[in-house]
């Protein structure tokens, strides 16, 4: 199941939350993965499934998933699902994957829905 990435429709690149993405990956010295941050207002469900029909979902601990229930995250709900493009048995293997997660947490924490593509050299 080899899939090209896709950016959900009508999201937007959040370049500051992408460079801040990927200087923490560079300070824990991750080379060769490249952080990619999207943002929408619809919700969780609604880009998930988009996700759930173009890639491979794959099922973490404690995540949430497509269906799941969300954890608590300090005073939030949080939803996150994890979708392989490259037929990579898991994220570790897979050199294209996507974290879907609302709410965005970064600096701050805001009710939006993150889409965060993790791409490897």
């Amino acid at each position: 199941f080899a899939a090209e990435f896709k950016p959900y429709p009508g999201a937007k690149l959040d370049e500051k939350a992408t460079k801040e993405a990927n200087e923490a990956a560079a300070a824990a010295k991750m080379s060769g993965t490249k952080a990619t941050i999207y943002t929408t207002t619809d919700s969780f469900q609604k880009v998930a499934s988009f996700y759930k029909g173009i890639a491979k979902e794959h099922m973490m601990p404690r995540s949430s998933g497509t269906l799941g229930k969300p954890k608590r995250y300090e005073n939030y709900d949080l939803y996150e699902a994890f979708f392989i493009f490259d037929g990579a048995k898991d994220l570790s293997s897979s050199k294209l994957w996507v974290k879907v997660q609302r709410p965005y947490i970064g600096e701050d924490v805001r009710d939006i829905t993150a889409i965060i593509i993790s791409e490897k050299k």
